[in-house]
Formats: structure tokens, C-alpha cells, sequence
């Protein structure tokens, strides 16, 4: 009876350590980011985007695209590397980059109505 009890508590406490610690890989990049998306090739413009970052789970804050409101959704990893989905009305973007302790930088391509775009996106800490 007490070997399971050991047990039981070893097993408990190897869980508990495992959710606490897997949060903590994407803690360097939690907080609030100000993100330009940047168009080479097409015709969106710079578009200014609001990002938080909680427990490496990327979603936009505040941003318009032709008065759409933007909704992004995304994750960073521990290392930084990190994926995103973005949705203005009709239109939809994708994006991958890598995220440091104050910036951040990537890629992004997107297709709505009214054609392709596509660019880089600039991240910093605001």
C-alpha cells in the first residue's frame, strides 16, 4: 500500500513539474508586441497589427484591413520559431518567423478578393 502511494506521489509530482514547465519555454516572449506586415509583391500596404503573446499562443489585439478587424492566431515555440493564421473579412494570411526576447521578424502571403500579397512582418516588444 505504501509502495502506490509512493508511487502515486512520484507520478503526481513528475506531471505537476511537466505542466509547470512546459508554459515557461515560451515565457521570454509573453507580453504585448506591435507587428508591421510589409508588402513586396501586391498591393496591401503596410498594415500595423497588435499581438499578444501568453504562454506561447500568439492572438491579435487590435488592426484593420480594408475596415475589416484582423484576427491572428498563432504559437511560438521555446526557440522563438513561430506560425501564424491571420483573417481580415475575405481575406487570409499566413505567416512564419522567429521571435527574440525584443523582436521579431518573418514572412507572410496572403489571397482575398482582390488578388495576392505578400511580405515580411517586423515584431517589437510594445
Amino acid at each position: 500500500m505504501n509502495g502506490n502511494r509512493i508511487r502515486g506521489l512520484a507520478s503526481a509530482a513528475a506531471l505537476a513539474t511537466l505542466c509547470i514547465a512546459v508554459p515557461a519555454h515560451a515565457a521570454p516572449y509573453d507580453g504585448a508586441w506591435k507587428m508591421s506586415l510589409v508588402t513586396t509583391d501586391g498591393h496591401c500596404g503596410v498594415i500595423n497589427v497588435g499581438l499578444a503573446i501568453n504562454g506561447g499562443r500568439i492572438a491579435s489585439t487590435s488592426g484593420k484591413f480594408v475596415m475589416r478587424p484582423i484576427h491572428i492566431a498563432g504559437l511560438v515555440s521555446g526557440s522563438g520559431r513561430a506560425k501564424m493564421n491571420g483573417v481580415a473579412g475575405p481575406r487570409e494570411a499566413k505567416g512564419i518567423g522567429q521571435f527574440w526576447k525584443a523582436k521579431g521578424k518573418g514572412s507572410w502571403n496572403g489571397t482575398g478578393p482582390s488578388g495576392v500579397c505578400s511580405g515580411y512582418w517586423i515584431a517589437v516588444r510594445g
